[in-house]
């Protein structure tokens, strides 16, 4: 059987795009594993989707030149979220002009003429200036729509789970993708549901990043624990954590940000194999590590904040 044949598909929301609920994600800089090669990372994802993974989503300039490049000679075979940057830093003074010289200047830097999703990166929707911005931003993206440059709108929200409401309640996206980690399970609560109901597309960002990147900071040496010894130098945490991600039916898709060949290959097997009770006995000794006052003293800071993505 082909590796083409093992990913489990859904529809994306009520775009009609079919992609792999395994997608691949951003911020290969970031992380104890992280490399800043460029002709490196196009060949991690020209192996993505010989695996035949087809969501991609993009975040910066060292993702998008390397997705830019594959998409050269292999675009038909993934479906590509593609970033837009700087609407919340601009906040109430978003100007539709801002938007379409962003996206220009990606299409002649890149060479990316089309892309199935424009990603509104850092969602912030504030009462005071809600109406302005997203009228702004429904001109230009139905502008860049009707020049062939994207098809669907989506949000990626990082702020908290009412924000993401805020954002779902405009009825404007195609798409949301939100974080979603089994030490911070918050989309779980209403966040999927209320996206369902709108025919939204759900993608789970950061399944190893919940509670300020505690499965990476493990991984890494820079919490140490006598639980943690039983893993060292095993990707079985991580397995735990996409398997218990994958299993929520709600959710379309998630992005893991695999750093290597082998982590691609090692979460590849992984979802293969259904949610299981020594997963179950990981995630217990996880929490219960990442709730230890040793590990915050380690970190010298708080892994979890209230009312965010808690």
């Amino acid at each position: 059987m082909s590796g083409k044949s093992k990913l489990e598909t859904t529809e994306l929301g009520s775009t009609g795009l079919t992609i792999t609920r395994f997608g691949a994600g951003g911020h290969f800089t970031n992380g104890p594993l992280a490399h800043e090669d460029i002709s490196r990372r196009v060949r991690e994802l020209n192996h993505l989707l010989d695996l035949g993974v087809t969501y991609f989503d993009v975040q910066w300039e060292p993702e998008e030149l390397a997705t830019a490049e594959v998409m050269k000679t292999r675009r038909d075979e993934f479906t590509v979220a593609w970033p837009l940057h700087g609407v919340t830093e601009l906040g109430g003074k978003i100007t539709e002009k801002y938007i379409l010289d962003y996206c220009n200047d990606h299409r002649s830097r890149f060479g990316v003429q089309h892309v199935d999703i424009l990603l509104w990166v850092g969602l912030e929707l504030q009462e005071e200036t809600r109406e302005h911005v997203m009228d702004v931003v429904r001109s230009a993206f139905a502008t860049l729509k009707s020049q062939g440059f994207c098809d669907y709108l989506a949000f990626s929200c990082h702020h908290s789970s009412q924000m993401a409401l805020r954002g779902i309640k405009t009825g404007d996206f195609d798409v949301m993708m939100v974080p979603y980690c089994a030490l911070h399970p918050a989309a779980e609560k209403e966040v999927f549901k209320a996206a369902k109901e709108k025919g939204m597309g759900t993608v789970g960002m950061k399944p190893f990043s919940g509670a300020g990147g505690f499965f990476c900071k493990a991984w890494s040496g820079e919490v140490i624990h006598p639980e943690i010894e039983k893993w060292k130098d095993s990707g079985r945490p991580f397995e735990a954590a996409i398997r218990w991600v994958m299993r929520n039916k709600e959710l379309d898709c998630t992005v893991p940000a695999a750093h290597s060949i082998q982590q691609i290959d090692e979460l590849f097997n992984a979802v293969q194999e259904s949610f299981n009770d020594e997963d179950k006995e990981i995630l217990k000794a996880m929490k219960r590590i990442m709730n230890g006052a040793d590990v915050a003293d380690q970190l010298k800071e708080r892994t979890g904040i209230p009312g965010k993505w808690d």
